[in-house]
């Protein structure tokens, strides 16, 4: 996956947040998401299916809408102003049958500022997830999405614990960084290369299970920094968690002025 930097990926629409779903007699008609209000305007729900458009008005917390869709087939569901959306709204509420029915996830507005926990966890055929305006991801929210193959958020600066735990098929991923709490990467197999811009804390076992992650980049701290030996500025140690985080022992990390591999020894030093 190329992660470009701030294009407006949203130019092909320039609206509203699109969700392409598939329903199959496997998934059923059905479906239900939960949202959070983007601004004090109403929520308008296109459903993609010939169907009246519905509205909700105003209100904060969690909201929710449901749909029995008209026939089976790809639909493309279009919600205007919400700043969060998914499946469920919080880790730990139960799997249903439509988990598997969402294919893509594009957020054409830039309204969405927060991926909810466990919005589409276990979404066995998610692919695609472009969310330019989010700095948060919440707990498990794409965890065990085996098909997940791009994700586009480039402002993403919050991670709580597992958020892509288990996808199989990220190859390359880019964010701020910032705060990355518990098993945020760990279980992506396939996954090679992280590029961060900033990094402020690392909890445990967030790169544990990534034989392939080869490459990690941290250009705003030193390798002492790095490995948390520094006088100051190292990074924080989230769950008391060390150097190198279960990193698989011929990982790099790339600082400003070096290169560590993940077994200590110091590779570079600028």
């Amino acid at each position: 996956m190329q992660v470009a930097s701030r294009q407006c990926l949203w130019d092909d629409t320039g609206f509203g947040t699109e969700v392409v779903v598939e329903m199959t007699p496997e998934t059923g008609l059905f479906i239900r998401f939960g949202f959070w209000f983007a601004e004090e305007r109403p929520v308008k729900v296109r459903w993609g299916d010939g169907s009246v458009a519905e509205e909700r008005t105003y209100r904060s917390g969690d909201v929710y809408v449901d749909h029995t869709f008209k026939s089976y087939g790809r639909h493309h569901v279009l919600f205007e102003n919400v700043r969060g959306l998914g499946f469920r709204v919080l880790d730990g509420q139960p799997q249903y049958a439509y988990d598997a029915a969402v294919r893509s996830v594009v957020d054409h507005s830039g309204m969405v500022e927060r991926s909810l926990s466990a919005c589409f966890k276990r979404a066995a055929n998610l692919e695609r997830v472009v969310l330019p305006g989010v700095t948060v991801f919440g707990q498990r929210d794409y965890a065990y999405c085996s098909k997940l193959r791009e994700v586009v958020a480039p402002d993403a600066e919050y991670f709580y614990d597992g958020t892509f735990e288990h996808c199989t098929e990220l190859e390359r991923l880019e964010f701020v960084g910032g705060t990355m709490w518990r098993s945020v990467f760990m279980g992506c197999t396939r996954l090679r290369e992280l590029r961060f811009s900033r990094v402020d804390q690392i909890s445990t076992r967030c790169f544990a299970d990534t034989p392939n992650l080869m490459d990690i980049w941290i250009p705003d701290k030193t390798v002492d920094q790095i490995r948390q030996v520094a006088p100051t500025g190292n990074i924080v140690a989230g769950y008391n968690a060390k150097f190198p985080w279960d990193a698989n022992a011929g990982c790099r990390f790339h600082g400003k002025d070096g290169t560590v591999r993940a077994d200590g020894v110091v590779l570079e030093r600028l």
